[in-house]
């Protein structure tokens, strides 16, 4: 893959901040940059194509009502609190 130098601003807590990453893992800052820059698009990639699925189920007519909604969130609410008591 072919590398292209870019500049952007940043603010200085933030850049402190990847610094102390880039020390913890023991690269340098353009590493650490290159791998979240990699993780926001594939990130992004998904969420977009959750929104063309989503879209999609629309238009199939593929929905529930607001109360199948609520009623799901119930079940799955009451689950949960039984798993936290165990």
């Amino acid at each position: 893959m072919s590398m292209k130098t870019i500049t952007f601003e940043a603010p200085e807590e933030s850049i402190a901040i990847l610094d102390e990453i880039a020390a913890d893992l023991e690269v340098d800052r353009s590493t650490v940059l290159r791998e979240a820059i990699a993780m926001y698009l594939e990130d992004y990639e998904e969420l977009k194509a959750q929104a063309t699925e989503a879209d999609r189920q629309f238009e199939a007519g593929e929905t529930i009502s607001h109360e199948e909604v609520v009623a799901k969130y119930k079940t799955w609410r009451a689950s949960n609190k039984v798993r936290q008591a165990a």
